[in-house]
């Protein structure tokens, strides 16, 4: 009975020992925000060649959809990770940069199956994610 006791005591330790360690928010060094930046900007450029391919008519409704959903959920993924971190001083610019753009492309990518089949409004999109992208690139040589 002791030893079940003990297991016990030791499994609630392990436990918010554990929990305590998570909670905390990461502070990110300038590479690692320059990393984020890059990364950023490579959801940006997957957007742009995504769009070229969504205009030339070869996917499906229903591929565009998934594609969409599956990249805003990994840009969304980042965009929670920087939101529970801290740059460290210096680097507050571009990593403020980094989470706006982030932002912007969370919101857009969903738009992009409405648009199938209006060459106009997927191009004026693209442009759009272009400026963000080049903020990003400008944000990456950021100290």
């Amino acid at each position: 009975m002791l030893c079940l006791r003990t297991l016990g005591v030791v499994a609630v330790l392990f436990a918010i020992f554990f929990s305590s360690g998570c909670s905390g928010r990461k502070s990110l060094t300038s590479d690692d925000v320059r990393s984020e930046v890059l990364s950023a900007n490579s959801y940006a450029a997957e957007t742009e060649m995504f769009i070229d391919y969504a205009r030339q008519g070869k996917p499906t409704r229903l591929f565009v959809q998934g594609h969409a959903t599956q990249l805003a959920e990994e840009v969304k993924r980042s965009k929670n990770e920087l939101d529970d971190a801290t740059p460290q001083p210096g680097t507050e610019r571009a990593f403020q940069e980094c989470k706006n753009e982030l932002d912007f492309l969370t919101r857009e990518l969903p738009l992009i199956p409405q648009l199938i089949g209006n060459d106009a409004a997927l191009q004026s999109k693209r442009a759009e994610i272009e400026i963000s992208r080049e903020r990003l690139a400008s944000a990456s040589s950021l100290p």
